[in-house]
């Protein structure tokens, strides 16, 4: 009897917690990208990206711009490219190792993954070399499904898309 009156009473106070019927729903958020799927799928990801950094990779090993790139990124790479008109613009040089020519086997760069908000992830890496040094802050965000890089930030540069889109706008200034 004691239980019949517990179970009774617990559902009634349970009762009291739930929201009016009329009461409007909460907005749905992006997922946070943070579950073990998410973060798996984002290392193998990174270490396919970075399966071409080492010395005297054959140019046919390098992964084409879209399967690296979120679309964003993408856009503004060509946007100061062509602002440019054919000359080096702001890149000069790959930001995914912040060299010209690899000359460091980041085969094995390990990253820390962190979820951020709408879906995305924070890969950091740093490496001690002494002779060159490499700490990066990935974002990384969904493209159709698959993870690309949607932003880099490193010691020198907060934000390679807003330093792209700077300069574009600088050069398209220019008479």
């Amino acid at each position: 009897m004691k239980n019949t009156w517990t179970w009774a009473l617990a559902l009634a106070l349970a009762g009291c917690n739930a929201p009016p019927a009329n009461a409007p729903q909460p907005a749905a958020t992006p997922a946070a990208a943070g579950t073990a799927a998410d973060l798996d799928q984002a290392r193998t990801f990174l270490a396919h990206v970075y399966a071409t950094y080492y010395p005297d990779v054959p140019l046919e090993d390098v992964l084409p711009d879209d399967q690296v790139y979120a679309p964003a990124l993408l856009a503004a790479m060509e946007a100061n490219s062509q602002a440019n008109d054919g000359e080096v613009g702001y890149l000069d040089a790959d930001p995914l190792c912040q060299c010209q020519d690899t000359a460091q086997d980041l085969r094995q760069l390990a990253f820390t993954l962190t979820p951020l908000d709408g879906g995305r992830l924070r890969a950091t890496a740093q490496m001690a070399d002494p002779v060159a040094p490499l700490a990066l802050d990935l974002t990384l965000s969904r493209s159709q499904g698959q993870w690309r890089i949607a932003d880099i930030a490193s010691p020198a540069e907060p934000s390679l898309l807003k330093a792209l889109e700077r300069d574009t706008e600088t050069a398209r200034q220019r008479p």
